[in-house]
């Protein structure tokens, strides 16, 4: 499920809302990084044990995100590489890069020690806010969303087991269900369902984004509702059509059969009526009547004539 250029989709405005998302804490700014670099973060050990932290991006107001991130909670200035994918039909990709001592500092800041099993941080996710931080960060780094007017789908792809294990555990504490599945070499931890998929995007922030879907599913309802209406109306008027038909071919062999005169004069005058106006209903048949009838009347000496044109057809 990528993500759309040209006319921008629905993930991607709520990337570019995401980054614009000021927290009030630097302690959430810590956490939403911490959840960047360990969902789209890598480490290269070099020689002398240096290591080089690298966080990938296809999008670009997330690269300018990260970039700010760690510029303003460890006061580091990463480099910043534009890449051309051929397996992504050229387009661009996004690299941060710290080496050195830079690098040790904000892995080491973030909670994150790549030589532990990968998890969600417990040091930068003890306060609610930061946790939804922190999901916030994983969802700019490899989740997307589907445009709720065609599905309600959320998903992160994630390289580690582990790690996408763990970030499941950690939704489930703000009541939400995650499924975990596999696509291809990587993990995919998704959401399904309106319901579920706003309160999530509340979650990360995208107010602006939780609202239009909202929007989305009102529309999608009313439109359902619409068509089971038209639906319902067909429905009737096809068994109207169908029992005045019926009722017509009844009173036609009854009264070949046995004639007018044997008929009391109120089973023969709505008899008559159903002839002369077959399309009507039955409602509109009793106020026909002298004096009118309701609909319950008309119906009962409906049966009675059926019955009639039965006992002849026995």
């Amino acid at each position: 499920m990528g993500e759309r250029t040209g006319n921008m989709s629905y993930s991607s405005r709520t990337k570019e809302e995401l980054c614009r998302f000021e927290p009030d804490s630097v302690c959430c700014l810590l956490a939403e990084l911490s959840g960047i670099i360990s969902a789209a973060g890598s480490v290269i050990y070099r020689g002398g044990g240096e290591k080089r932290l690298s966080i990938e991006t296809e999008n670009n107001a997330v690269a300018r995100r990260i970039f700010r991130l760690l510029r303003d909670v460890f006061d580091v200035t990463p480099e910043l590489i534009t890449l051309q994918r051929a397996r992504l039909g050229g387009r661009s990709t996004y690299r941060c890069e710290l080496s050195g001592d830079e690098a040790s500092f904000v892995l080491e800041g973030c909670g994150i020690d790549y030589f532990q099993r990968r998890g969600v941080p417990r040091e930068v996710t003890a306060r609610k806010c930061c946790r939804m931080a922190f999901l916030r960060g994983v969802f700019l780094a490899c989740g997307s969303v589907a445009d709720p007017e065609r599905e309600y789908h959320l998903e992160f792809v994630l390289g580690d087991e582990a790690f996408a294990a763990a970030l499941q555990k950690l939704i489930a504490r703000f009541d939400l269900t995650a499924s975990l599945s596999s696509r291809r070499q990587m993990k995919l931890l998704y959401l399904k369902g309106q319901s579920a998929i706003s309160d999530m995007l509340s979650i990360f922030g995208a107010n602006h984004a939780r609202f239009a879907m909202e929007d989305a599913y009102i529309r999608k309802e009313l439109r359902n509702n619409a068509n089971r209406a038209v639906n319902c109306d067909s429905a009737n008027v096809q068994r109207a059509v169908t029992a005045a038909s019926r009722q017509s071919e009844a009173i036609e062999r009854l009264l070949a059969a046995r004639g007018e005169a044997s008929l009391p004069p109120q089973l023969l005058e709505t008899a008559k009526l159903r002839l002369q106006y077959p399309e009507v209903s039955l409602e509109e048949l009793g106020r026909m009547c002298d004096p009118p009838v309701g609909k319950s009347g008309v119906n009962h000496r409906m049966r009675r004539l059926e019955q009639m044109a039965a006992e002849i057809d026995g």
